[in-house]
């Protein structure tokens, strides 16, 4: 079976990464030439460069082809020609999600022409974040040659294209993402914006940290909503089922017997420490932390075991600083990745709760009593005893006087 990826999409690049990893094959199409040279060279994957009409989708495919839409949740009309060509031509089409966030207090309008009717009823200086394909319906913004300043990707065919709107220098940002709290809260007070005009891009497209650095500047949010409610799979689901279906497996190799994990006991009195996340595994490191002294911070985009958020919003790499250890426990893969990513790289201490190999520390069951303190942790490969050994330990503590 061949595999055939529409990409564009840092979710899509991603994809590829995996497909190449594992040894398999695919012909890649993407729509520009800067999604195109964003793409490093990777084995077994083959780089089309142009825009597609259903026509030409479909003279690509066959009934022996594997079809992962990855393209932007905003780029309906291509999904559409994508799903029509599948079934015109028999190949099987499986849609990459990118997962929208919850927002609150923000407006949110249907789709570019309802931007424009709410910003002419609304005065004040707009930031465009929605990219330059629909920037011409924006020159329908009274005065928005003052108004409007847009950020665009830093390519040629982009900034042509901006010039030939009648967009002036002056009102271009030309910047490649993504882009954190600190960079979007700088580009609101520079422009003097008011307003920030943006879509629901998601985790990936950096939607929590444009909503972040507006709530810290005091600007209001305009988001353009998405066209449509999708069914598909997550990246991770993605990835599971391409393996499950080309029979793709981890390369197996003799590993040595992993070293004990040292039990290191470190005062945390008034030693700032951050958890990110606030489910239940994140309460319980939280209550911990704070019994043992530490100030800790919690960030997170809700709160579904109830503890209290110092901050409502994704992560940013910013939280990091002057942290002693962390602690990533969110429920996105991606992030707590990142997380962990960051804090090798700062040299800060970090517990993952979803991939023991990524954790450079590990949260143990503590144990008190008789003014001794345990802590219990598996090899890695013992985790139901834990909690067995630690019940006993406690026991026999709590009896010491």
């Amino acid at each position: 079976m061949k595999l055939v990826i529409f990409s564009g999409t840092s979710e899509g690049h991603a994809l590829c990464r995996f497909v190449s990893g594992r040894g398999g094959n695919a012909d890649v199409y993407v729509a520009t030439d800067y999604g195109a040279a964003v793409m490093e060279p990777l084995a077994g994957i083959t780089v089309h460069e142009g825009r597609l009409d259903a026509d030409a989708m479909a003279a690509v495919l066959d009934a022996d082809t594997l079809l992962v839409d990855a393209t932007h949740p905003y780029a309906a009309l291509v999904s559409d020609n994508l799903r029509a060509a599948c079934a015109h031509t028999g190949a099987e089409y499986v849609r990459l999600l990118r997962p929208a966030l919850d927002s609150e207090g923000v407006i949110t309008v249907p789709d570019t022409a309802a931007a424009v009717r709410w910003l002419n009823a609304h005065p004040g200086r707009a930031l465009l974040t929605t990219g330059s394909k629909e920037l011409l319906v924006f020159t329908a913004v009274r005065g928005w040659r003052e108004r409007l300043v847009a950020r665009v990707l830093p390519s040629v065919s982009v900034l042509e294209q901006c010039a030939s709107f009648g967009f002036a220098g002056a009102q271009i940002v030309a910047m490649q993402g993504p882009f954190s709290h600190e960079m979007n809260a700088a580009l609101l007070r520079q422009t003097r914006a008011d307003i920030l005009v943006t879509k629901d891009t998601g985790a990936a497209g950096g939607f929590a940290e444009k909503l972040s650095a507006a709530r810290e500047v005091g600007a209001t949010v305009l988001v353009i909503a998405r066209p449509r409610v999708e069914e598909g799979k997550t990246l991770c689901e993605t990835q599971d089922f391409l393996a499950a279906r080309f029979g793709w497996t981890k390369p197996v190799q003799e590993q040595p017997a992993p070293a004990p994990r040292f039990p290191l006991f470190v005062p945390l009195a008034g030693k700032k420490c951050a958890v990110f996340g606030a489910g239940a595994i994140a309460a319980r490191r939280v209550g911990v932390l704070r019994r043992f002294g530490a100030a800790v911070t919690v960030v997170a985009l809700e709160s579904p075991s109830g503890i209290e958020v110092d901050h409502r919003r994704g992560y940013e790499k910013s939280d990091l600083s002057g942290v002693f250890l962390a602690v990533a426990a969110t429920n996105d893969r991606d992030v707590n990745h990142r997380i962990a990513a960051d804090c090798a790289a700062m040299h800060i201490p970090c517990s993952v709760a979803d991939c023991a190999a990524e954790s450079t520390f590990f949260f143990p069951a503590v144990c008190e009593g008789g003014g001794l303190v345990a802590g219990v942790v598996s090899d890695g490969t013992a985790h139901g005893k834990t909690a067995a050994a630690a019940k006993r330990i406690r026991a026999v503590l709590e009896g010491m006087t």
